[in-house]
């Protein structure tokens, strides 16, 4: 079996190469090991796609955060010949922690990775592009690109740009006229007139760094589940954030413009570009249209201890 490893060096807060690099020269002699080192945005999904097509049976690592994992996803998505690992040394990681029953430490202990079974999940796919966790628009798009400007303000970290990115947005960025359908139904809480604060379309349960958008989601069971929110008062916003960060929103009967529903499509209709979320990386799209693609990808799962 071919192993190959796509490093990013600037996910986390410290560079993680060297320190993979050893780890994964220790390997068993018998394993065939390659190491590629990203250089730039866009690197993984090149290198990812240039493994993929030459057609050999292999498994690929994205090493980093969940923009790598998502950048080596659309590297290799439709490419069957492929199975991926995560090795979650970014800051998010919010596809690992979707996954049962294993640890973030499971998933960074690269003999048992190496070692590790397959199994399919679904993805969420829109004009090309795939996202394996949660796909998004809305206020948390509109918090993402704030959180840029920000952060290019003197002495501003990203963990205080984020904070300041979200007050902003509190005042600024709660109403998204947008319409949606689901499943080729127009969907009645979501209009021009009736605003959105954000919709999420979960494969995974967290985005965001660990919120719990989509507590009930499940990779293999061929839908997606939609969260949606109605804009409400900001002190309304304000009561339900921590619930909604720890996935207690849905079904609840305390917050009735909170709609929950399983499906396979969605189209969101706007008036104009719209910032959608894959994965947490922003893009432009004009009314896109999301489908679930049932088993459509190989997940390498750590082996037992």
């Amino acid at each position: 079996m071919r192993h190959v490893f796509i490093i990013n060096p600037t996910a986390g807060k410290v560079n993680k190469t060297e320190e993979l690099t050893k780890q994964i020269e220790a390997l068993s002699s018998s394993e065939s090991v390659e190491i590629l080192i990203t250089e730039g945005v866009g690197d993984a999904t090149a290198k990812a796609r240039n493994i993929a097509e030459s057609g050999e049976e292999v498994r690929i690592y994205a090493c980093g955060g969940d923009g790598t994992a998502n950048e080596v996803l659309t590297g290799i998505a439709g490419h069957d010949n492929c199975a991926l690992g995560i090795i979650p040394i970014g800051s998010g990681n919010d596809f690992v922690r979707a996954m049962d029953n294993f640890s973030r430490e499971d998933f960074l202990d690269i003999g048992r990775m190496v070692r590790g079974t397959e199994r399919r999940i679904d993805l969420i796919e829109c004009d090309g592009r795939y996202s394996m966790n949660v796909f998004s628009v809305g206020f948390d798009c509109a918090v993402a690109n704030n959180m840029e400007r920000f952060k290019r303000l003197p002495l501003v970290g990203g963990s205080l740009a984020y904070k300041m990115s979200i007050i902003y947005c509190l005042f600024s960025k709660r109403k998204h006229p947008v319409k949606i359908h689901i499943d080729g139904e127009p969907f009645s809480k979501a209009t021009f007139r009736k605003t959105t604060l954000l919709a999420v379309a979960g494969n995974g349960k967290f985005y965001g760094g660990g919120i719990k958008a989509a507590p009930l989601a499940d990779m293999s069971d061929g839908y997606m589940d939609f969260i949606h929110v109605n804009t409400v008062s900001v002190l309304k916003f304000i009561s339900v954030l921590g619930q909604y960060i720890k996935g207690n929103h849905v079904n609840n009967p305390k917050y009735p413009f909170v709609t929950f529903k399983r499906c396979k499509r969605i189209r969101f209709m706007a008036e104009g570009p719209l910032d959608v979320n894959f994965d947490g990386e922003i893009h432009v799209m004009n009314n896109p249209e999301i489908s679930i693609q049932p088993g459509a990808l190989r997940i390498i799962e750590p082996a037992k201890a």
